[in-house]
């Protein structure tokens, strides 16, 4: 018995090359479309993963300095790091966030103090930001304080650099 060879046939071979083709835009397409969800839910896991630690340490400092009923003085409630120049520099999301985490662990023991004392140690974490390396997949970065605004909500505006 013998099975007639259908690929020697042009119509055939056009139907079988379109469908490889085929299979191979679709695949790309869909790994494409994968690879930008996944995206997205790890940027949102990791800014959740951030609010979570960073009520987690706010909890903590509540539960060590319980607030006083008297003459309450204003106290710093959160730190707001930004970089100046982080697209210039083309840093992704996930290098900034792990920046931003690194500079806020370095200053956690801001959180709950008083705004005058704050006021008082700006020079002292500016230069504990600037004197500090910090290692992030193999690359040294340098961050420089570029504005610092001491209100309830202390502000850092820094410029990133890679170090040699």
């Amino acid at each position: 018995m013998h099975i007639p060879p259908l690929y020697k046939n042009k119509e055939w071979r056009r139907f079988l090359a379109g469908i490889a083709l085929g299979a191979i835009v679709g695949y790309s397409f869909f790994i494409l479309i994968h690879g930008q969800q996944q995206e997205t839910i790890i940027q949102e896991h990791i800014q959740l993963s951030a609010q979570l630690h960073e009520a987690e340490k706010k909890y903590e400092n509540l539960l060590n300095n319980p607030p006083e009923e008297e003459d309450k003085p204003l106290k710093v409630r959160e730190l707001q790091v930004r970089y100046t120049n982080a697209k210039k520099l083309e840093v992704d999301l996930l290098t900034q966030h792990q920046l931003t985490s690194l500079v806020k662990e370095l200053l956690s023991s801001v959180h709950g103090q008083n705004l005058e004392t704050v006021a008082d140690q700006v020079d002292l974490m500016i230069s504990t930001i600037e004197s500090k390396d910090y290692v992030i997949d193999q690359l040294t970065y340098q961050l420089q304080v570029k504005k610092l605004i001491v209100t309830e909500q202390v502000s850092f505006d820094l410029e990133i650099k890679l170090a040699p």
